[in-house]
């Protein structure tokens, strides 16, 4: 029952400005046309009272009340109307479009109402097409009845258009127009709408759910976004707890499309693994578009690439990366752009490489920032060297269709998928996320300074163990 009521919620936020959006285009176009193009038409009202003579009041109103519909019926009648037409140069249509009679109930009352657009010929053309009638009546009809006629007053307000009852007839309309466009689009719609469909589609768990941040938000660090900074913190526990129960050191991050975060989600994991004093290398292994050095302020000059590009003899010392202000992580840059990626990440030098991280001793994990895996065939080339891997999922654009054929191609290529990062969240749970953490951030902390385990200096050994952590801040780029 919750989870289907934060569903609701979280589509009323997704489709609010369609619906609203909707309702002010249908409301205001129909207001608009009602007030300055359609002509106003009034409505003139004269009334016929019928009386029997030569009887009781009672059995006249009885009387006449039974007559009422034979009366209601006549006077709509050709040879009623066509008098009142010839005297005001209309034809027999014209003046028919323009009359209807309303009897009364239980009254031995008939009302004759004429529309036009002016108020005055309304009210002359009622009164005398109930004149034609009264005399139609006693000279053709030889009728006993009396007829009263009570004359109309001229209208003064046009009982049509009515700009502000339109116009909301108009947003009602815009609304519905708006909730068949959004049934539309949802039962087309190829996204997650909940976490728990991470396994059902994938058969992988979800290992944490970080929220879509604001532009605010983004611009500062992580650990200044609570939000952020607690969902790598869980994703870091998770890939703990998972190398305690089967050890690997090799973490390929990828995802399956462009612009799901997967960088800067690989630069956070990183930075927070190594603050919990976990030694960490990070590589930008993405030979195409690189983004790592700019996170971290970094030069490009050398890295991954040389690799492939110079002797290994040469390389094997700057495959430890750059230092960073965290002391225990370590960046390795891409390096200068290779024209062939795919063919070196094949070639018989990248499995000596890999097989460098795999069995460097300085490092308790070596994190692999790699391209997506569905535009090109890079990451799949990877992925087979790699122990584990953490598919990253932007959860409000990701299609479930790239995500099985990203879990697919994953598959080809015998390395352990060990969960799902699901970014840029919109699911209304982070309501809650968010005022614990702004509980428990109010009250006051200890600085406690983190210790390397024993026999395991830092690798940044010029920088000193209580520098703070200078974080990714953005969970939208790459």
């Amino acid at each position: 029952m919750r989870s289907t009521l934060s569903r609701y919620i979280l589509l009323a936020k997704r489709w609010a400005w369609v619906i609203i959006l909707g309702m002010v285009i249908c409301g205001g176009t129909t207001y608009l046309v009602t007030k300055l193009l359609m002509q106003p038409v009034y409505e003139a009202q004269t009334r016929l009272l019928i009386t029997l003579a030569g009887t009781s009041q009672n059995d006249s109103t009885v009387a006449a009340i039974a007559q009422q519909p034979t009366f209601n019926q006549l006077i709509t009648n050709p040879n009623v109307l066509s008098p009142v037409a010839a005297k005001h140069n209309m034809t027999l249509k014209q003046l028919s479009g323009m009359v209807k009679t309303q009897p009364g109930t239980n009254t031995p009352i008939i009302d004759i109402l004429v529309d036009s657009s002016d108020p005055q010929l309304a009210a002359q053309l009622s009164r005398e097409v109930a004149r034609s009638f009264t005399d139609y009546a006693n000279t053709r009809l030889g009728s006993q009845a009396n007829f009263n006629i009570i004359d109309p007053v001229v209208p003064t307000d046009p009982v049509r258009p009515r700009p502000s009852q339109d116009s909301l007839i108009g947003a009602l309309v815009g609304l519905g127009l708006a909730l068949a466009i959004i049934v539309i689009f949802e039962w087309i719609d190829d996204r997650l709408t909940a976490p728990e469909e991470v396994n059902k589609l994938l058969g992988i768990d979800a290992l944490t759910i970080i929220p879509e941040l604001s532009r605010k938000q983004r611009s500062r660090n992580a650990e200044e976004t609570p939000e952020l900074a607690e969902g790598c913190r869980i994703l870091c526990a998770n890939l703990n707890m998972a190398q305690m129960l089967r050890p690997f050191k090799l973490v390929m991050v990828t995802s399956s499309m462009a612009g799901e975060g997967k960088s800067t989600i690989a630069a956070n994991m990183a930075s927070f693994l190594a603050m919990s004093g976990k030694r960490v290398l990070l590589v930008d292994a993405d030979l195409r578009h690189p983004v790592l050095d700019q996170h971290f302020q970094l030069n490009n000059q050398k890295g991954l690439s040389n690799a492939f590009l110079e002797m290994w003899a040469q390389v094997e010392m700057e495959l430890d990366g750059q230092p960073t202000e965290i002391p225990s992580l370590r960046v390795l840059t891409a390096g200068v752009l290779p024209s062939n990626p795919s063919e070196l990440l094949q070639s018989q030098l990248a499995s000596q490489l890999f097989n460098h991280f795999r069995n460097t001793p300085k490092f308790d994990y070596v994190i692999f920032d790699t391209p997506p895996l569905l535009p090109i065939a890079d990451a799949q080339i990877m992925a087979a060297y790699m122990q584990v891997t953490i598919l990253v999922v932007d959860a409000s654009h990701t299609p479930r269709k790239a995500m099985v054929r990203a879990k697919q191609a994953l598959n080809r290529t015998g390395t352990r998928i060990l969960g799902v990062a699901l970014n840029k969240s919109n699911w209304p749970e982070f309501g809650q996320v968010h005022d614990y953490l702004s509980n428990i951030q109010s009250r006051p902390r200890a600085d406690i300074a983190m210790s390397m385990p024993p026999n395991t200096p830092p690798v940044n050994h010029a920088i000193d163990a209580t520098n703070t952590a200078i974080l990714p801040s953005a969970n939208n780029k790459r």
